[in-house]
């Protein structure tokens, strides 16, 4: 299969993990502890290096922090965590081990944003009310909406479903079974920008610098 260039950018630096996978309104991890569980888990010693496929190539190369922002207790709170880098023996590249708590380019977590667009769809309060909660500026939580929106059709025109789910059934039955597919369908994190370059903070957000995953 050839692959935009896009999509060789994004194989080349990341591999995803993908360890729990029951609802995600279900899992009593906090983010960061989900975040911590998936990255100290050992890496297959026959995986495969996304760019070159070469089996058992995958070494320990370096690792680097970035911020993760969650809830806790309703509130947004920022996090340092730290991400694992491999280098294949083989072609020489390397790759962030990113846990599927995280949203790559996206200092937020995933359950973060996905409780988020929950409040919002569910409409029981302002825009401005949800947004100040968060930490937000409201035109990230239209460009949350939209993503979601977007990457939501994608999904069900690859299921040939006629009648989608409403967005809040959507989320609050999203399960790391979905995740999964959805990144192996897409080569693309549910939620994930396809720029890196966009940057997540606007002034009266929670300031926390990007990362490259």
């Amino acid at each position: 299969m050839l692959l935009s260039l896009s999509q060789a950018i994004l194989i080349a630096t990341m591999i995803q993990i993908f360890s729990i996978f029951c609802k995600l309104n279900q899992i009593s991890l906090s983010d960061r502890q989900w975040v911590e569980k998936e990255t100290e888990s050992l890496l297959s010693p026959d995986h495969a290096c996304p760019v070159c496929h070469a089996h058992g190539s995958l070494s320990p190369f370096a690792s680097y922090t970035r911020c993760l922002v969650e809830r806790e207790k309703g509130k947004p709170a920022v996090h340092e965590i730290v991400i694992k880098r491999f280098q294949c023996r083989s072609c020489g590249h390397t790759h962030a081990r990113v846990s599927s708590a995280l949203v790559p380019y996206s200092s937020y977590s995933l359950r973060f944003i996905l409780q988020t667009l929950r409040d919002y769809f569910l409409g029981r309060a302002c825009v401005q009310y949800i947004c100040d909660r968060a930490g937000i500026a409201v035109s990230t939580l239209y460009r949350w909406k939209n993503l979601f929106i977007r990457h939501k059709a994608l999904w069900m025109e690859a299921l040939k479903e006629l009648h989608a789910a409403r967005p809040v059934e959507f989320v609050e039955n999203m399960d790391g079974h979905f995740l999964q597919n959805f990144y192996q369908t897409f080569l693309l994190s549910f939620l994930q920008s396809r720029h890196s370059g966009h940057p997540e903070s606007s002034p009266g957000e929670v300031k926390t610098p990007s990362a490259a995953t």
